[in-house]
């Protein structure tokens, strides 16, 4: 008799279950249903128009955030834009209604512009600064392969932890073209931008907070006019450079031993680094890869983007190489390193000027070759290479490397002096 009651009463559990899952499942289709009712007039598709053919660059998503008609989207959707007369914004409705936009702030760093439409907003998203909980449930926004206004439904992770701009982890499957678009609660809070997906439902949002003062600038831009923005973005990158250079190479970052040398490895937590290594036992040397690189970077252009800092080890290791074929070896590896960058090529910057030396650090000498090109669009902006090799070991050596993008000229010669200080023989 028990087990039958137990039996029962397991049966009736699992249908409730199970009924409470069917109508939770239709009551969260409901909310989406309803998210969308209430808040798709306030999504807009934003293209970028070439004016010689009347033909599209590049499309995104933006959403309405003030009486005035402004629209919040991604930098990245309208950089084509920006100071080039050939291109011209459009803005749609969800109508499908087009319109002319113009741009009036820009945060290159946090990937947000602000885009002025043709007529005031009857109704707007309310900017704040949200507190969500993690595992809230959010819907974005946006305009998918510019297959018409879409909403996905994904969840709230909390923003990522050793990035270096804030950035939100959103579990939902963001597609290109909805860049710019909003990610909101069923109440309609406005958490994040929709910015960047990695694929599998890995997506990124920008935290509302990040638009709060570039809003405020649209409308003193709005009122006292428009800024230059070439200039306006090299100060940004400028300034952002300052920041967060300023702490890399200092002697108490982390290092890393590798045969007889002691290398720098993640400078800070918002790097990433990798390793692997050829150790075939049928070879006369052996060669083990170690690199570092930051996660995140500046959108500039399609072809241009800056904030970038990467570093990289090749050890070598003599197995039974004589003297002069290891030198040999080591050169090769060296020239390959030095000769890389010099072939590229771009209107955004100018060709690498390089200049060879050698280092003397107590017992050791290090080969250099240091080089710099300018960026033509933003003064004060260098990419910078440094590529080095340890003399004087008859069986080991190291090509190292430095590469780092939109830095002033005073900070790309520092951290190269202090990058080769890290560089040390791992036993006296």
């Amino acid at each position: 008799m028990r087990r039958r009651r137990v039996g029962s009463l397991a049966a009736g559990l699992l249908l409730a279950t199970a009924a409470a899952a069917a109508a939770q499942g239709t009551g969260q289709d409901d909310v989406s249903a309803a998210v969308f009712r209430r808040f798709a007039e306030l999504t807009a598709k934003i293209q970028v128009v070439e004016g010689g053919s009347g033909a599209k660059a590049s499309l995104g998503s933006a959403f309405l955030v003030s009486a005035e008609g402004y629209l919040l989207t991604n930098y990245h959707v309208v950089a084509e834009a920006v100071d080039d007369e050939r291109y011209r914004i459009e803005w749609l409705d969800p109508t499908g209604r087009s319109a002319p936009a113009r741009i009036l702030a820009v945060d290159v760093v946090r990937d947000l512009a602000v885009v002025a439409t043709d007529r005031p907003a009857t109704r707007h998203f309310a900017l704040g600064r949200p507190t969500v909980a993690k595992g809230t449930r959010l819907y974005s926004l946006g305009h998918p392969e510019d297959l018409g206004l879409s909403i996905v439904e994904g969840v709230f992770n909390g923003q990522l932890e050793h990035t270096l701009y804030p950035k939100i982890h959103y579990t939902g499957p963001l597609n290109s073209g909805m860049s710019g678009g909003p990610a909101l609660t069923a109440q309609g809070t406005v958490v994040g931008v929709n910015v960047a997906t990695a694929g599998n439902s890995l997506s990124f949002l920008v935290p509302i907070e990040a638009a709060l003062p570039l809003l405020d600038q649209a409308r003193t831009a709005d009122s006292a006019g428009l800024p230059d923005f070439n200039a306006e973005i090299g100060r940004q990158i400028l300034a952002n450079q300052d920041t967060y250079l300023a702490t890399l190479f200092q002697g108490n970052d982390s290092s890393i031993v590798i045969g007889p040398f002691r290398l720098p490895t993640q400078p800070a937590p918002f790097f990433r680094c990798w390793a692997d290594a050829d150790r075939n036992p049928d070879a006369l040397y052996e060669s083990v890869d170690h690199q570092c690189s930051t996660d995140d970077y500046i959108f500039l252009s399609g072809s241009q983007s800056s904030g970038i800092v990467s570093m990289s080890h090749r050890v070598l290791s003599s197995r039974g190489l004589s003297p002069l074929r290891f030198y040999s070896l080591y050169s090769t590896n060296f020239r390959g390193a030095a000769a890389a960058f010099d072939l590229e090529s771009s209107s955004d910057v100018t060709g690498y000027q390089c200049r060879d030396g050698n280092v003397r650090r107590g017992p050791m000498v290090i080969r250099t070759r240091f080089c710099l090109r300018r960026y033509t669009n933003y003064d004060g902006l260098y990419d910078a290479d440094l590529k080095a090799a340890v003399l004087g070991a008859r069986d080991a050596g190291v090509v190292t490397r430095l590469t780092l993008s939109g830095v002033s000229f005073e900070n790309a010669e520092r951290l190269a002096r202090k990058y080769l200080e890290q560089i040390q023989w791992a036993r006296p």
